[in-house]
């Protein structure tokens, strides 16, 4: 994924397009900055880039509620971008469905509790589902 974040950030820059190529430098900029050089897992790349989609989805918000529309969309663009990095998410209803299967495994364990259930539920879908997202569905299905 690395070598995917340079070559586009290559192309962003060939193509002049600035708010491609500083989303991609603060990406790679933070890779480096948590003492990695070449050997990147993936996992690593994914959580960061996340963490920069929360951040530009918070800036939106903050922009449009204080009419800022021409930084609004700066952001927008900027979290389109990072999105096309991550995998493809978990729909709402399929968390659902599973998270009432882990549900499931714990009650008969006599392990159910939220801790538990958002605890395994993160382990088994980080990668594709937004921990704000199973933590609601947890919520859902314990309260």
């Amino acid at each position: 994924m690395l070598s995917k974040l340079k070559d586009d950030l290559k192309s962003f820059i060939l193509a002049k397009n600035k708010i491609g190529s500083n989303v991609i430098r603060t990406v790679l900029s933070i890779v480096s900055n948590e003492g990695f050089k070449d050997n990147v897992p993936d996992e690593v790349i994914i959580n960061i880039i996340k963490k920069e989609v929360k951040k530009r989805k918070e800036a939106f918000s903050l922009y449009s509620n204080n009419n800022r529309e021409d930084l609004a969309k700066i952001e927008s663009e900027e979290q389109t971008i990072l999105e096309g990095y991550l995998p493809e998410q978990m729909s709402e209803d399929e968390l659902i469905t599973k998270m009432t299967t882990i549900k499931n495994n714990l009650k008969d364990q006599n392990k159910l509790n939220m801790g538990e259930l958002i605890k395994a539920s993160i382990k088994e879908f980080s990668k594709t589902a937004d921990n704000s997202l199973i933590s609601k569905v947890a919520k859902e299905l314990i309260g």
